[in-house]
């Protein structure tokens, strides 16, 4: 398992007031007792964007009003960063209000400054949850951190969930999405349709007919219980309802579960059947010394 760099406070992920418990600790741009977490006021052009930044869509207005209100009344809540070699600033949290900030020319920001990530996956996370407690993210930008972390860093499904305080099966959902095409995505992100109608679309044997039933989704409003009826209804009319291309994919899917499940027991085989109606997963084992390391890695205990 991979060590949880986030800290202690992972069970109040949800709540805005258990954030600073996930953060590294502040300090002041000496690194001294004098001033650590005081906001410093830095150069807004010395400031980097999180190339690990999770959101990825800001609109002119959204930008236009923040910078209104900064206007009005200053930037209320510091920027955090972090110094990196160079002696610029990389960003973790605060990319709105540097937008506004630069959109007004305004010369100096406030920060707080943070320690520098261990890990390069670290700042990804940070600002993973500065996003999800203000649920600034839509879904498929949650996706695609998800899916990053798994992909480029390692981490399972499990311990992403630990890490958001969110429920396996949650993460698991919402990197399913990711195989939407991307014109549904884009429905997606600007709300034209719910996580539930693309997760519904991803069970389509017939991708053919995708494009008309889109359009019938949103010109009509159906909900997903109405999506998810009508296309049982295609899929048992269809002859062609196992397109090699959804098995390959569901393939796929569950071989990267059976790898993922094998490399956390240490390289035993596990093997899981998902196209037989009673579903099974099988993990093999060579020793009586390998049950009972398997027994004890699944809290088992025979008395």
């Amino acid at each position: 398992m991979k060590k949880n760099r986030l800290g202690r406070g992972l069970e109040d992920i949800a709540s805005e007031r258990g954030l600073d418990l996930l953060l590294p600790p502040a300090k002041s741009v000496r690194g001294g007792d004098d001033g650590g977490g005081r906001p410093l006021l830095v150069d807004a052009g010395l400031i980097d964007l999180n190339p690990n930044q999770p959101r990825r869509y800001f609109g002119e207005q959204e930008i236009a009003s923040l910078a209104q209100s900064i206007k009005a009344k200053g930037i209320v809540e510091p920027l955090t960063v972090w110094l990196k070699d160079d002696g610029l600033y990389e960003l973790i949290d605060g990319e709105r209000r540097l937008r506004a900030a630069r959109f007004l020319n305004l010369e100096k920001v406030p920060v707080i400054l943070r320690d520098k990530p261990e890990d390069p996956a670290d700042s990804l996370v940070e600002a993973l949850v500065h996003n999800l407690c203000r649920e600034d993210l839509n879904p498929i930008e949650e996706a695609e951190a998800f899916g990053r972390l798994e992909k480029e860093f390692g981490y399972t499904h499990q311990q992403i969930a630990e890490m958001v305080g969110r429920e396996r099966p949650t993460i698991t959902n919402s990197v399913r999405l990711l195989r939407l095409p991307e014109h549904i995505k884009d429905d997606i992100r600007y709300d034209r349709l719910t996580p539930g109608h693309g997760r519904a679309l991803l069970t389509l044997a017939d991708q053919g007919v995708l494009k008309g039933l889109r359009e019938d989704i949103i010109v009509k409003k159906m909900s997903v219980r109405q999506v998810e009826n009508l296309i049982k209804r295609l899929n048992k009319h269809n002859k062609k309802s196992k397109l090699p291309e959804a098995a390959s994919d569901d393939q796929a899917y569950y071989e990267a579960l059976a790898t993922g499940f094998s490399r956390q027991l240490q390289g035993l085989k596990v093997k899981i059947d998902y196209r037989n109606p009673a579903k099974k997963l099988e993990i093999f084992y060579n020793s009586q010394e390998e049950l009972e390391w398997l027994m004890e890695k699944l809290g088992v205990s025979v008395s």
